[in-house]
C-alpha cells in the first residue's frame, strides 16, 4: 500500500501553456516551480477526458470505445484532459526580507487573475499627517501610486486607505480615502492586484503551470488561470479558495519523485483582528471622473463586523484555434463578478436606505498586523447594496445585519494610470 503524502507546486509559464513550438505539445522543461504551503485535502489528480461517443451503426448489443480529443505524436495518440486546479492557502505575507511577490507561490496565483502594481516606496514612511484625508510623505509623492493601497497603525489598529492622489492641490501630498480613524504618522506599502478595466480589459500578468506530486504519480496541468477566488474566515485566519482552469491536464507517473515540502514565507499569517471594516460616505465620482490635482476624499463608517466572504468570479473566454494540443492559443477574462458579504453584529442605522437610495460607497476589509511586510486588505472603491439592509437576520440569539455589495465603476481617482479607478482591489504588505 502507497501512502498519498502529496505536494502542489506552481510555475510561471512563459507562453500560454508552456508549448514546445517544435512539437506543439507542452513541456515542462525550464520551469521553475515553487512548492505551495496549501491545505493538502484539494490536492488531487485533476482533469476529465475529453472525448466524442461512437454511436455508430453496430450488429448487436455492445459498444466502441470513445474517440479521444488529442493529437498525435508520431503513431501515438497523446494523452489529454481538461479540468480545474483549486488550491486552498492562507494569505500568509511576504515579510521584510522582500519587496514584491513575484517570486513567491501567493504572488503566482494572484498573478494569474489580476494585473499588479508595486509602489516605488518599500518600507515604513515616516509622514506628516495633515488630515485624516491627506499627509506629508517623507519619501517622494510620485512614489505612491494612484490607485495604491497603504496601511498605517493607529490607536494600535490596523488601517487601509486607497490613494487618490499624489500631488494634492498641487503641493505634493497623498491623498487618501476612504479616511484613516486619525492623522497617520507612519505609512507601510502594499502590493496592489486588480482588476483592469478600458483597454487593459481582460488582461492578467501571467498564465500557471501546476504540477502535483506524490509517491509514485506526478500530474501537470498547463496553460492555468484564475476562475475564481473565494476569501473568508476560519477562526480569524484569512483563507483563499482559489480555482483555475487548466487548458491541458497530463500525468507524468513514470518520472515522480515524491512529494516537495512546500516554501513558506517569512511575513505575518493575516487574521481578521485588530482591524476594520470601513465604508465611506457616498460616492460622487462614479460614472463621472474627478477633474483637478485633488481625487475623491471621503469619510469613514466603521463597522462592527463579525465575518464576511469576498467572492470574485472570472468568466474565462477561450483563444479556441487548432495549432497546438491546447485547442486555443489563450483564454482571457470576459467578465469578472464579484460579491461581497458583511455580517455585522451591531445594525447600523446609517445605511439603512442605500439599497433603496441606490447609495454607492467605498467598501474597505482591513485584517492584522501591520508592519514591513505585513497587512492585507480587500477594496471595492464604488460598491452598491444589492440585498435591503432592514432586513435583518433574526435566526440566532442575536439580531445580525447582512450587507451584500457588488462593484461599479469608480472615476474618483485622479489620472488614467492604472491600478487608478479600477473597480476591484486587493493589496498585501510589501
Amino acid at each position: 500500500m502507497t501512502v498519498t503524502h502529496r505536494s502542489i507546486s506552481v510555475a510561471s509559464e512563459a507562453s500560454f501553456g508552456s508549448i514546445d513550438t517544435s512539437t506543439g505539445l507542452p513541456s515542462a522543461s525550464g520551469l521553475s516551480f515553487i512548492s505551495l504551503p496549501c491545505e493538502r485535502d484539494p490536492i488531487v489528480i485533476y482533469g476529465d477526458v475529453v472525448v466524442n461517443e461512437r454511436n455508430e451503426g453496430r450488429d448487436g448489443p455492445h459498444g466502441l470505445p470513445p474517440e479521444p480529443d488529442t493529437v498525435w505524436s508520431g503513431s501515438s495518440r497523446v494523452q489529454r484532459r481538461t479540468g480545474q486546479v483549486q488550491i486552498t492557502i492562507d494569505f500568509t505575507t511576504v515579510g521584510a526580507d522582500a519587496n514584491t511577490y513575484a517570486g513567491t507561490g501567493l504572488g503566482k496565483l494572484l498573478n494569474a487573475g489580476f494585473l499588479t502594481s508595486l509602489p516605488l516606496f518599500t518600507s515604513a514612511d515616516t509622514v506628516t499627517g495633515d488630515d485624516v484625508n491627506f499627509f506629508t510623505p517623507t519619501t517622494t509623492n510620485t512614489n505612491y501610486k494612484i490607485g495604491g493601497i497603504v496601511s498605517s497603525l493607529i490607536g494600535g489598529r490596523c488601517e487601509y486607505a486607497g490613494v487618490t492622489s499624489n500631488n494634492r492641490a498641487g503641493a505634493g501630498k497623498i491623498g487618501v480615502s476612504p479616511a484613516f480613524s486619525d492623522e497617520p504618522t507612519t505609512i507601510y506599502p502594499l502590493q496592489t492586484w486588480y482588476v483592469p478595466t478600458s483597454t487593459s480589459s481582460g488582461q492578467v500578468v501571467e498564465s500557471l503551470c501546476f504540477r502535483v506530486d506524490g509517491v509514485g504519480f506526478r500530474t501537470y496541468a498547463y496553460g492555468c488561470k484564475l476562475a475564481s477566488l473565494n476569501i473568508s474566515v476560519t477562526n480569524g485566519r484569512l483563507m483563499g479558495q482559489f480555482t483555475f482552469q487548466a487548458a491541458l491536464i497530463q500525468d507524468d507517473h513514470g518520472n515522480a519523485t515524491g512529494p516537495v515540502e512546500p516554501v513558506v514565507l517569512g511575513g505575518a499569517t493575516q487574521h481578521f483582528r485588530n482591524s476594520y471594516v470601513v465604508v465611506s460616505s457616498p460616492v460622487t465620482h462614479s460614472r463621472s471622473n474627478i477633474a483637478g490635482t485633488t481625487g475623491e476624499e471621503l469619510d469613514r463608517i466603521a463597522l462592527d463586523a463579525e465575518g464576511f466572504t469576498f467572492n470574485i468570479s472570472n468568466t474565462l473566454a477561450p483563444k479556441g484555434f487548432s495549432n497546438n494540443i491546447l485547442a486555443m492559443s489563450d483564454m482571457e477574462v470576459a467578465t469578472v463578478d464579484l460579491e461581497c458579504t458583511i455580517t455585522l453584529s451591531s445594525v447600523k442605522s446609517d445605511i439603512a436606505n442605500d439599497f433603496k437610495d441606490r447609495v454607492i460607497r467605498q467598501v474597505l476589509i482591513g485584517t492584522g498586523p501591520v508592519g514591513n511586510g505585513k497587512g492585507m486588505a480587500l477594496f471595492i472603491p464604488a460598491g452598491y447594496l444589492t440585498v435591503d439592509p432592514n432586513k435583518y437576520d433574526v435566526s440566532g440569539d442575536i439580531v445580525k445585519q447582512v450587507l451584500t455589495y457588488k462593484h461599479s465603476r469608480f472615476g474618483g481617482d485622479v489620472g488614467t494610470t492604472q491600478p487608478a479607478n479600477t473597480p476591484i482591489r486587493l493589496a498585501l504588505g510589501i
